[in-house]
């Protein structure tokens, strides 16, 4: 214990002497410091006051400048109207020169009589136009000359063209005539068609004597693995696709079939018991329907919807 407060003591004894010259230098330094500081906010002060004085001369200068300049403006436009009576004058005397220059040059010129035909140009468009009228000319006399010098003969012709369309309009209406007798034929045709053949009859009497799935052993159905959408199955023929406008659609009688369908033909029709379709018809598959039409054009004469049951 008795050490250690010896070893302190000397310690203390050691450090206060030396603490003392810088305590010193500490208060000198915050004395410089506020001088210089004060001495740094003084020059600022003058600096602003300086500033503020020139601002405050500059708008009195820029407006003693501008006064001066109006005055030199309005010095030099009253010297430039004092001046106008004597450039007017010049303006004349030039003009009248230029023109004594343009008459003495056309009586230097000889004068050359015009032509009367000759058309007066005043500039580039009445050369174009008399350029065109010229052109325009030309072709009417080209095809005047073009033209025959029989007229007696056209006359002719034209009545011998006259006989012929006359002709041909009565051949096209014995034509027409002729077509719709045949149509109403072939249309007699179809009628005493409906006559020995009944959809429903035959759909009773193919029920009775087969089962519903009687399809799943035909050959023909020997392809067919279930319903794919945007295709149909025909028997004999496969899966074919459908445009998608066609795909689900059901036609009656009296419309057309579209001609896609034409060519999955139904040529074993006695296996189904189906009529014998008139001459120029024939029997057709789309999807599980059969339908009967004009080879021509595709009317449909009958049909048999869910001829069978996928």
């Amino acid at each position: 214990m008795k050490r250690s407060l010896m070893m302190a003591a000397a310690v203390a004894a050691f450090a206060v002497p030396a603490a003392a010259p810088l305590a010193v230098l500490a208060q000198d330094g915050e004395q410089d410091g506020g001088r210089r500081g004060a001495a740094r906010q003084n020059g600022d002060d003058e600096r602003a006051l300086a500033r503020a004085d020139a601002l405050a001369q500059a708008p009195q200068q820029n407006r003693e400048q501008r006064q001066e300049n109006r005055q030199e403006r309005r010095e030099e436009r009253q010297e430039a109207r004092a001046q106008p009576p004597e450039n007017r004058e010049q303006r004349q005397e030039n003009r009248q020169e230029r023109r004594e220059n343009r008459q003495g040059a056309r009586a230097q010129q000889p004068e050359t009589p015009r032509d009367p035909n000759q058309p007066l140009f005043r500039n580039h468009q009445d050369i174009r136009d008399a350029l065109a009228r010229d052109i325009r000319e030309r072709n009417r006399q080209e095809r005047r000359e073009d033209r025959p010098n029989d007229p007696p003969q056209n006359r002719e012709e034209r009545r011998e063209n006259r006989q012929d369309r006359r002709e041909d309009r009565r051949e096209n209406r014995q034509d027409r005539r002729e077509d719709r007798r045949e149509y109403r034929q072939d249309r007699r045709e179809y009628r005493e068609f409906r006559q020995r053949f009944n959809s429903d009859a035959w759909r009773r009497d193919w029920n009775r004597s087969h089962r519903s799935d009687w399809w799943r052993n035909d050959r023909r159905f020997r392809g067919y693995n279930g319903l794919r959408i945007g295709f149909y199955f025909a028997p004999g023929y496969g899966y074919y696709q459908v445009p998608r406008n066609y795909w689900g659609q059901r036609y009656y009688e009296g419309q057309y079939l579209p001609s896609i369908f034409w060519r999955y033909q139904l040529n074993d029709w006695r296996t189904y018991g189906l009529g014998y379709p008139p001459e120029g018809t024939r029997w057709v598959l789309v999807d599980n329907h059969i339908y009967l039409i004009d080879a021509y054009d595709g009317y449909i004469i009958d049909v048999v919807y869910d001829a069978w049951r996928w």
